[in-house]
């Protein structure tokens, strides 16, 4: 009987040890919030907004408590309100500050649906929207960017991602390709135009000189695929200057569209 009366004992001393722990644990969590409180908020990196509107978007005031503050949370919020910010990098530095490193959006490209013109970037974001012929908020000049045709796009507010029309699903994933590709490459700035009207004759301006055939024919569904967009697009470069070589200040069509993605030229 003493050795029972001693376990119980013991399982009680343990049971009592453990709440105490529990409770001495939260009181100091309790404890250190109340002397976390936010009183600074730093603002880095090239914002395309006042240090006030992206605080104001944020959603986090000064004295809020600094360790129940969720940077996720907050870098969300940033970037759902405002379109032109890419990336909300947001950090907790005890005791009392957080800093939030923002990216810029890049406008890289526009295209027009319904009477709507949406300025997007490269990963079909929509940055800005306004009626056509009537001036965007963001005065983005859209003779800078690339131009998409053929792609049918839903009601899509700035923030969000464009949403294809029913069936043209295919032609908005390779316009994300092709500027995935563009973009890897650093060719964006020599591209005026991407035209997926025909989804088996994609093609793009290059320099203002070129066509660039990515898929037309029988192939055109296979030069479609993203390795091998990402695959030609990276050879344009160097095929270009040997052309340039052959024939200078000519222009005409580049056409990868046959079955192993050679590229052929033929002047205008």
């Amino acid at each position: 009987m003493p050795t029972v009366k001693k376990r119980q004992l013991s399982r009680t001393s343990i049971a009592y040890i453990v709440i105490g722990v529990v409770m001495i644990t939260v009181m100091t969590i309790i404890g250190m919030s109340a002397f976390m409180q936010i009183r600074n908020i730093v603002i880095e990196g090239v914002p395309a907004y006042t240090a006030e509107t992206i605080i104001e978007a944020s959603g986090i005031s000064l004295g809020d408590n600094l360790l129940f503050s969720n940077s996720q949370e907050i870098s969300q919020n940033i970037r759902a309100a405002l379109p032109f910010v890419s990336v909300a990098q947001v950090t907790r530095m005890p005791p009392d500050t957080i800093k939030i490193e923002i990216i810029k959006s890049r406008p890289a490209g526009y295209l027009i649906a319904s009477g709507e013109v949406y300025i997007i970037d490269t990963a079909g974001r929509v940055l800005d929207r306004g009626r056509v012929g009537m001036p965007l908020e963001s005065d983005v000049d859209t003779s800078t960017l690339i131009q998409v045709r053929g792609v049918d796009v839903d009601d899509t507010l700035p923030g969000n991602n464009l949403r294809a029309v029913f069936g043209s699903e295919p032609r908005l994933q390779h316009m994300l390709d092709i500027f995935d590709a563009l973009e890897s490459e650093n060719l964006l700035e020599y591209v005026s135009y991407i035209d997926i009207s025909n989804i088996i004759n994609v093609h793009f301006g290059f320099m203002d000189i070129y066509r660039v055939i990515l898929g037309s024919g029988a192939s055109g569904s296979t030069n479609l695929r993203p390795a091998n967009i990402r695959h030609n697009i990276a050879g344009l470069p160097e095929y270009v200057r040997s052309v340039q070589l052959r024939f200078p200040n000519m222009s005409g069509d580049i056409d990868m569209s046959n079955e192993h993605g050679t590229p052929q030229f033929r002047a205008d």
